[in-house]
């Protein structure tokens, strides 16, 4: 664990002459692993630019619940990383698939009305059950690691192992989130008007017509955090 890539749009030259000073070299690519300094979404767009790569995840803005370590501690985090006192922890990520349309996420897949003033009319099936005729905003498919993230925020649960399933602003309040098995795979059936599917912060978001089939796994990349 020598070579170490920055991600940062922040306090570049000063992460690297500390990152110098403790006998890491800097570099651009092919990376051993990655400093994240930033917040939640630079953790998550640095997992989709060097996928399954090793993340040093340091706190730099006020909200960042994903953050392992700050910059006060980082002398200290790294001489036990060149010490090899570390470990690293594994998080699942998701792959979601409509045609030969394919997106990656690390928090969470999103299905989401195109147009704030109109629902979506959608059908979802997963690990046996069944629910047609839903009509709202969409739905959110979360991992683990996002289920304080977007997951939260529309009335899902917090959980630690599966996949959790959220209905966003549903017209049927009785259908709420649950957690099904990691190995479940999520089919979802756009019954009615335009949609987008989305991963994480990604803009590259897919267009979804009438009709659209949309399946959702558990991928078989996962993303690597180091801790101590």
């Amino acid at each position: 664990m020598k070579r170490v890539l920055v991600f940062s749009l922040h306090d570049r030259q000063r992460l690297h002459r500390l990152l110098v000073k403790h006998g890491f070299t800097v570099v651009r690519k092919k990376p051993d692993f990655v400093l994240v300094y930033g917040g939640d979404g630079s953790v998550l767009m640095a997992e989709r630019l060097y996928p399954s790569v090793p993340k040093l995840i340091v706190k730099r803005s006020g909200i960042c619940r994903k953050c392992d370590f700050t910059f006060k501690v980082l002398p200290s985090v790294l001489t036990r990383i060149k010490a090899g006192k570390f470990k690293i922890r594994r998080e699942i990520e998701l792959e979601a698939k409509c045609g030969k349309r394919k997106l990656l996420a690390l928090n969470e897949i999103q299905l989401h009305t195109r147009l704030p003033i109109r629902a979506v009319r959608f059908s979802l099936q997963v690990a046996g059950r069944k629910f047609e005729n839903l009509i709202g905003d969409g739905l959110i498919v979360s991992t683990p690691f996002g289920a304080s993230a977007y997951y939260y925020s529309v009335g899902g649960k917090q959980f630690e192992k599966g996949i959790g399933i959220a209905l966003n602003n549903l017209h049927n309040k009785k259908v709420r989130s649950f957690v099904v098995s990691g190995k479940s795979i999520v089919r979802i059936k756009l019954d009615r008007d335009n949609a987008l599917l989305a991963a994480d912060n990604d803009e590259r978001v897919v267009d979804l017509k009438p009709n659209a089939v949309v399946t959702v796994k558990k991928s078989k990349q996962f993303a690597n955090f180091i801790e101590l």
